[in-house]
């Protein structure tokens, strides 16, 4: 009886402890991890690039094409892509970008009028924010008031992408065969399954994001296009709505409506827009459901099912941690998380009701 006594008190010691570290001590160090995090993004970055393009490589390296050369072509279609991004996409959009606010105006008066209610103090808010995100984008580009720090320290951060994920795809196969060798000699059979499957599941998560950023990325384009044929202003935004899709289809749940927002804005920064607002709406009741039904469910090959209700919680975890990043790397998070429950469910049931017998 005594040690039954000794050893519930100590669980019960040490889950408090645990809890007063996470209360007193993370506000202290949540700072430095952001720091740190940040400063290792490019290194992220690049070992991300080179996890999804390896399978990629390996399969030119099938057709009898050289690894070396095999990066090289597609570092350079990357490079080549970011490139137009940055100076023919974002940079043109920027110059014509001044009119947003006007939209943002016009969106917000259309809420205030539909619920009756006074949006102008939202309205205000919303226009300078825009104005000021738009400020930091000219003058990033312009390398002025004060971003030269931020344009050197971007152009060091893509260079550190670039070389970093070359070094790892010319070394991944290595690296993968040094693992596998490693983890079969220091884990337990099950455990060496786990991680097999979880490099599975990852990989397919990761290429269906891909796919998926793609076919946003071609309707969201494809729906301003069409709309440019009534409003030719509109050509100029086509490849800029496209991207800004892509990105924010990575936001499971939420990044479709930002998505349908951000098209709204610029919609509506022409005057009598009414028939491009007609046209997003017929696509916001269309290709949401499309996408949510037929396409994403198509494309994801995985085993695993996400609870819609964690995904959002780890989504609402991340952007309050980390921002955005945070918000993009929650689901590979997830992902890692659910797996790692599912495949040791068991045990975990096991060791929880051992623990709950020593209470």
């Amino acid at each position: 009886m005594k040690n039954k006594l000794n050893t519930r008190l100590l669980n019960i010691l040490i889950l408090l402890m645990i809890i007063v570290i996470m209360i007193f001590i993370w506000p202290s160090v949540d700072r430095f991890i952001f720091k740190a995090l940040t400063a290792l993004l490019p290194l992220i970055i690049a070992f991300t690039l080179a996890y999804i393009l390896n399978p990629t490589l390996t399969f030119l390296q099938k057709r009898k094409i050289p690894r070396w050369l095999g990066i090289i072509f597609v570092y350079s279609l990357i490079v080549g892509f970011f490139i137009y991004l940055v100076f023919g996409i974002l940079k043109p959009a920027v110059d014509n970008i001044g009119d947003l606010t006007i939209g943002v105006e016009r969106i917000m008066e259309q809420i205030g009028t539909i619920l009756n209610v006074d949006t102008s103090g939202v309205t205000s808010y919303a226009k300078d924010f825009v104005q000021d995100l738009v400020n930091k984008i000219s003058n990033f580009f312009t390398a002025s008031g004060g971003t030269v720090e931020s344009v050197w320290q971007a152009i060091i951060n893509s260079a550190v992408i670039v070389v970093v994920g070359i070094i790892f795809l010319l070394t991944f196969p290595r690296i993968k065969k040094e693992i596998k060798e490693y983890l079969e000699d220091t884990l337990k059979p099950k455990a060496f399954q786990f991680v097999r499957q979880l490099d599975r599941e990852l990989t397919n998560y990761l290429w269906a994001e891909v796919i998926i950023a793609g076919i946003q990325a071609l309707e969201y384009g494809g729906l301003m296009l069409i709309l440019s044929i009534f409003f030719p202003e509109f050509l100029a935004f086509v490849p800029l709505v496209a991207i800004v899709a892509a990105i924010l289809s990575l936001i499971p749940y939420f990044g479709g409506y930002f998505s349908i927002l951000f098209t709204a804005v610029i919609i509506m920064t022409v005057p009598n827009a009414a028939y491009g607002m007609i046209g997003l709406a017929i696509f916001t009741i269309v290709f949401p459901q499309l996408d949510a039904y037929v396409i994403n469910p198509k494309i994801y090959q995985t085993k695993l099912r996400l609870n819609p209700i964690a995904t959002i919680s780890f989504v609402l975890l991340g952007q309050a941690f980390f921002g955005i990043i945070g918000a993009i790397l929650s689901v590979p998070v997830q992902v890692v998380f659910e797996v790692t429950m599912n495949y040791y469910k068991q045990d975990i049931k096991n060791r929880l009701k051992d623990f709950n017998s020593k209470l």
